[in-house]
């Protein structure tokens, strides 16, 4: 079917649309979290620069259920890790917001994009492959191309949760009470070094917060580096009908 101006028109207003879903969420928490960083008074309190990281931990909170919301209300397709990023943002904005502790904010990307790389290589490990159930509509690859772009996704996203890592524990400060789990402490109270890098001594929160948005040029450099390789292996409707013939 010859697309007319109109369905051009719908297709790049969903497309749109669907950009600003993905980066809703993220300006949400960076714009909270810049104005109350620069322009709210020092010291305790609720409505002060210091608090500026919750008030932002529930502003993207708001906003990824409101995104999951107009999809459900459009009748459209809630992606399965849209499903398992609201979760778990949920999860941990209510301990942040609720047990007043910022580490439980800086460590949920770690934990997002580590799911997400246990998804995708476990499913690749018991022959499972979630990439392409969530992609196949999109672009039709030969499998053993979905398997190659799949380890590759999951590998990245072992790579965002170390990068998370690095960031919010070089540049964040950190907690006045240490974050501990089944007797092990994944947030201590004072200042280590590994590899002779120094954590922990520094208060530049500002920093690890915007790389949520560079996070998005990150990826977006990534899915350009496997442009080539998905479009060299894409089966096209007419190779089909070649085939067939």
């Amino acid at each position: 079917m010859t697309d007319t101006p109109e369905t051009s028109g719908e297709e790049k207003a969903k497309s749109a649309t669907s950009l600003w879903a993905e980066l809703g969420p993220t300006i949400a928490f960076i714009a909270t979290y810049t104005i109350m960083g620069r322009f709210f008074p020092e010291g305790d309190g609720p409505f002060t620069s210091d608090a500026a990281i919750f008030w932002a931990t529930g502003a993207l909170m708001v906003s990824t259920a409101a995104v999951i919301i107009y999809k459900l209300a459009n009748k459209e397709k809630v992606p399965p890790m849209l499903i398992l990023t609201g979760s778990v943002v949920g999860f941990f904005g209510v301990l942040t917001i609720a047990l007043q502790q910022e580490a439980f904010a800086y460590i949920k990307p770690t934990i997002i994009n580590s799911l997400f790389a246990i998804v995708l290589l476990g499913g690749l490990a018991v022959g499972r492959n979630f990439w392409k159930m969530m992609l196949e509509h999109a672009f039709e690859l030969p499998d053993f191309a979905w398997n190659t772009l799949t380890f590759r996704w999951g590998l990245f996203f072992i790579f965002l949760a170390l990068l998370n890592e690095f960031l919010w524990r070089y540049f964040c400060p950190l907690p006045e009470s240490p974050l501990t789990f089944l007797g092990i402490t994944f947030v201590p109270t004072e200042a280590y070094s590994i590899f002779g890098i120094e954590f922990g001594s520094r208060d530049q929160e500002s920093v690890w917060a915007w790389m949520k948005l560079g996070n998005f040029v990150v990826v977006a450099a990534f899915m350009a580096a496997n442009l080539a390789y998905t479009m060299k292996h894409w089966i096209q409707p007419e190779d089909e009908e070649k085939a067939e013939a």
